[in-house]
């Protein structure tokens, strides 16, 4: 199915190609160079050629599933939707990192942008803890930067009234997810330090909080660094109304989350953690918000990585035993009293 979406796709853009590249010239040709195939959809990487040189597009192309062609529709139009109007407020305001969209093609079940150059922020540190002397101790930092930076900006254009903030709904919360955690391994020690350490962060904790559109998947895989800027090309899982702090957590449990790998050390990921952060501007106040966000992220991502397969016991047990290790280390640092 997803080929002959392809078919079409390629179709409308030889015929829009000039339209949407005057100043490229002639159209030449509109080739399929490669694609990527993801859990509910495929990344098609397309070359369009013209007299004067060529552009880069990414054609996201979502898989029927369960739910049929009319669910990959649906989800294709939310993301255009959302895309558009996030383009549209970044070029509003001469921002860059957004990919312009190239036509709206949710009939087909698919998302067509130009494609944004560059390098994922999490292949950077990847390389950082395997090759040494990659990071020159600036280049993960002014990434980072540049990804805080450019959070600030969306949230900032997408900004909603101040949302109330209930404190006690999000011990709760956590301490629903440490209890579900504990039947995989995490000790109660590791269970109080995080309640404690939580409720000593929310004591001063603001009565409301900035809300805002949310991405729900800012994370460093999803944010491309090229020399210039950073861009972020994943828009299927935004939400028009939330609290702004989710996507900050959300980013600082996936840095975190990689000290998981040995050769992904903490030097590596608390450097980008605190750039990120400077970049992106809170308060005290609001930072102790943000880690307890943060740890109820990491806690969330330790309890879904129960839902292996039976038959896979060996990689479920192994995926507990690293996971129980990385939370209590996490909790330590982050929920400890002296933190």
């Amino acid at each position: 199915m997803s080929e002959n979406v392809m078919d079409q796709i390629v179709a409308e853009l030889r015929k829009t190609a000039t339209r949407l590249y005057p100043r490229r010239g002639d159209l030449r040709n509109v080739r399929v160079v490669g694609h990527t195939p993801k859990p509910d959809h495929f990344i098609y990487d397309v070359v369009v050629d013209f007299m004067d040189g060529s552009e880069r597009v990414a054609a996201k192309v979502y898989r029927a599933g369960k739910g049929g062609p009319q669910r990959a529709r649906d989800q294709a139009h939310k993301e255009f939707q959302n895309l558009d109007l996030v383009f549209g407020e970044f070029a509003r305001k001469k921002l860059p990192g957004v990919p312009r969209p190239l036509g709206n093609f949710s009939a087909l079940g698919a998302v067509v942008t130009e494609k944004i150059q560059g390098v994922p922020l999490q292949s950077m540190m990847m390389k950082a803890a395997l090759l040494p002397g990659y990071d020159d101790n600036t280049c993960l930092r002014d990434a980072a930067a540049k990804a805080g930076e450019w959070l600030r900006s969306f949230h900032k254009l997408t900004n909603d009234a101040p949302q109330p903030f209930d404190a006690q709904a999000l011990l709760g919360e956590l301490e629903t997810l440490c209890l579900s955690c504990r039947g995989e391994g995490l000790d109660d020690a590791a269970i109080r330090m995080i309640l404690t350490g939580a409720k000593n962060s929310l004591l001063k904790a603001r009565k409301s909080i900035p809300s805002s559109a949310v991405l729900n998947d800012f994370t460093p895989l999803n944010i491309v660094v090229n020399e210039e800027n950073v861009g972020v090309c994943e828009y299927g899982r935004m939400s028009m109304h939330g609290i702004s702090f989710n996507d900050a957590a959300t980013f600082l449990a996936a840095v975190e989350a990689l000290e998981k790998y040995p050769f992904c050390n903490r030097t590596i990921t608390s450097k980008v953690q605190e750039s990120f952060l400077e970049a992106y501007e809170v308060s005290p106040a609001e930072h102790a918000i943000i880690r307890v966000l943060k740890m109820r992220t990491l806690l969330s991502m330790f309890a879904q990585g129960r839902g292996t397969k039976e038959s896979a016991v060996r990689k479920k047990v192994m995926w507990a035993t690293v996971m129980k290790r990385f939370i209590q280390q996490a909790a330590s640092r982050s929920m400890a009293p002296a933190a």
